[in-house]
């Protein structure tokens, strides 16, 4: 029997470590998945912005900036920021810890924690809806629920992403994915016996780059006119991920990362 080289052992040792279920591990072939989950991400981040005092949720990086900002720009502000980092590192161990055990356990279905993202994204738009966190202020009750409940689904689909679905690029950050379509692109011309795969590789990272864009673009022109409301974009997203994975089928990327013999992006 031919004995399989160090790249395909070592990832056979990788997916024995982590185990899934089978609809679970059928979202590894649905390369849109991470598409959609991007488009949500920066459609969340960018209502935060808009209406909970600058806050990112999803981008967490971002909101350890804006803090550095307002410790000495604008204080009244700056709680409200120490308040989504504690409650981002406090939620995702607590996903990681849940997560994982049922991973190991192989009781994970995937479809039900995007089903329970969108619950908990949907219990965010229906405080901050009825609540008017923008005009109570930073660190009033209704603010500081609805920035907890969006930073807790924003910290699950960040744990699903490296739990479950680690072999795909990131979707609540882009400047991995950005480097990754540079060099799919540098790749395509100096490597021409390998083009095919730089080809997949670059388009599948202007998709989720795109859709990033696009959710944050419609975030934005959308608020305008229905406030948190419309916050049932990403919350029918992900019912959708969560009733029709088989919709989702797409590009092989993982693939076409091993056509280039290249590691997946990193964030």
């Amino acid at each position: 029997m031919p004995q399989p080289d160090g790249r395909s052992a070592s990832r056979c040792e990788m997916k024995a470590r982590i185990r899934v279920s089978d609809k679970s591990a059928s979202y590894a072939s649905h390369s849109l998945v991470p598409v959609l989950l991007a488009f949500c991400a920066c459609f969340v981040d960018v209502v935060c912005i808009i209406g909970l005092f600058h806050t990112f949720t999803a981008f967490i990086s971002g909101t350890l900036v804006v803090l550095c900002v307002e410790v000495f720009h604008q204080s009244e502000n700056a709680l409200l920021k120490v308040f989504v980092l504690a409650m981002f590192l406090a939620a995702t161990l607590f996903w990681y810890v849940v997560v994982t055990q049922l991973v190991r356990r192989e009781k994970v279905a995937i479809r039900h924690l995007f089903a329970l993202e969108a619950c908990i994204v949907a219990a965010f738009m229906l405080v901050a809806g009825l609540g008017d966190p923008s005009g109570a202020g930073p660190l009033a009750p209704v603010t500081l629920v609805a920035v907890g409940l969006s930073t807790i689904a924003m910290s699950l689909q960040n744990v699903i992403m490296l739990t479950i679905l680690n072999h795909h690029v990131p979707t609540t950050m882009m400047t991995g994915n950005s480097l990754k379509l540079v060099l799919g692109l540098a790749d395509y011309f100096a490597h021409p016996e390998s083009r095919t795969g730089s080809r997949m590789i670059v388009i599948y990272q202007m998709l989720v780059i795109s859709a990033f864009a696009v959710g944050g673009l419609l975030a934005s022109f959308l608020f305008s006119y229905l406030g948190f409301w419309i916050l049932g974009v990403p919350v029918a997203v992900l019912l959708l991920l969560a009733v029709l994975p088989a919709a989702f089928e797409g590009l092989d990327y993982e693939q076409a990362m091993r056509n280039n013999d290249t590691p997946a992006a990193t964030g």
